[in-house]
Order: C-alpha cells, then sequence, then structure tokens
C-alpha cells in the first residue's frame, strides 16, 4: 500500500508538471500526501523535486519540438538569440532559476520559454531540481499545518481569480519575449 503511494504520487507529479498551465502548484500536491497519507517529508521532497524536474524537462521538449510550430519567423528568431545568450551566460542564468525554484509561483513559464528558445536543459534542470528541493521541504512543511483537503486545496486555487489571472500573465511572459529583437539588445549589451 505504502509503495503504491508513492508511486501515485510520482505518477501524479510528473503530470502536473508536463501540462503547460492551470495546474496548482506541485508543493499544494505534495503536502496533501505527508498529511492525508500520513507520508515523510524527505522521500515526498525527493520525489516531488525528482518528478517535477523530468516532468518539466518533458514540458520544455514539447514545447520546443510543438509549440514552436506557432511562432512566427521572426519570434523564433528572437527566442533563439536569447536561448543562445543565456546558455553562453550560466552565471546568470543559473542563479535565477536556483532563486526562481524558491519561489511558490509555477515555473512551467520558465520551462516553456526555454524549450522555445532551444536552450541546453542539463544545468537549468539541475539548479531547478537544487532549489525545489529545498523549496517544497519548506512549503510541505507549511502547509501540512495549515489543511488537509485536497479539494479544498484544490478548489482555492481554481477559485480564486488571482491565480487565473496569474496563470494568464504567465502565459503572457512567454508570448512576450518572442516579440522582442534579443539579437539587436544582447549585440548592444556586449558591445558596452
Amino acid at each position: 500500500m505504502l509503495i503504491g503511494t508513492y508511486v501515485l504520487l510520482s505518477s501524479i507529479i510528473l503530470g502536473l508538471n508536463i501540462i503547460p498551465a492551470f495546474m496548482p502548484p506541485t508543493w499544494i500536491v505534495l503536502a496533501f500526501f505527508v498529511i492525508k497519507y500520513h507520508l515523510m517529508l524527505l522521500p515526498v521532497v525527493l520525489i516531488g523535486a525528482t518528478f517535477a524536474t523530468i516532468g518539466r524537462i518533458i514540458l520544455a521538449n514539447i514545447s520546443g519540438k510543438y509549440f514552436r510550430r506557432f511562432l512566427s519567423s521572426d519570434s523564433k528568431e528572437n527566442y533563439a538569440s536569447i536561448g543562445k545568450y543565456l546558455d553562453s551566460h550560466k552565471h546568470i542564468t543559473i542563479p535565477v532559476v536556483f532563486l526562481y525554484s524558491f519561489s511558490p509561483i509555477s515555473s512551467n513559464y520558465i520551462f516553456i520559454a526555454a524549450g522555445l528558445a532551444k536552450m541546453k536543459l542539463k544545468l537549468l534542470a539541475g539548479s531547478f531540481f537544487v532549489g525545489r528541493l529545498i523549496s517544497y521541504t519548506f512549503w510541505v512543511y507549511t502547509t501540512h499545518r495549515l489543511s488537509d483537503n485536497l479539494a479544498d486545496l484544490f478548489g482555492n486555487h481554481f477559485a480564486r481569480t488571482g491565480s487565473i489571472i496569474v496563470e494568464i500573465l504567465g502565459l503572457l511572459t512567454v508570448y512576450l519575449p518572442g516579440k522582442i529583437a534579443w539579437k539587436k539588445i544582447l549585440k548592444q549589451v556586449n558591445s558596452r
């Protein structure tokens, strides 16, 4: 029974992190499993960080392979320019992703954009994994004290207008970088 619960948790986390938008935060689901099934925090956090990372890698690959088809050639070029820049400036990219991983905000937009920009995912995913290990530990432990009803957790996420607005704004943040002429901007930045 216990192994089956961990397998179920792994599958749910993987699925949540492949879906591009409108999913509740992973840490909420992890907290529910800790509360409802009396699971130990450490294995749940390890499963969460591992399968969230795998799911986000899959999402980035799907974005690069299928979502790019819907972009104009200018947008593809703009994404490629920023992707090359971020790949070659890891001293910026890795800390930003690592610090972002501490927030309770969904990371799907980062990985969608990374896929659209055809970025190398190895270091991005590694930074994400380490950051999520730490943040999930904090958020799951904290949430453990607040709620034990999955319906409430999911219902509250989707019932809040703010959550829906944040999701829509997040999708816009993925769309807008494709409209910026990064090649020109980065050329000016590098010439200084």
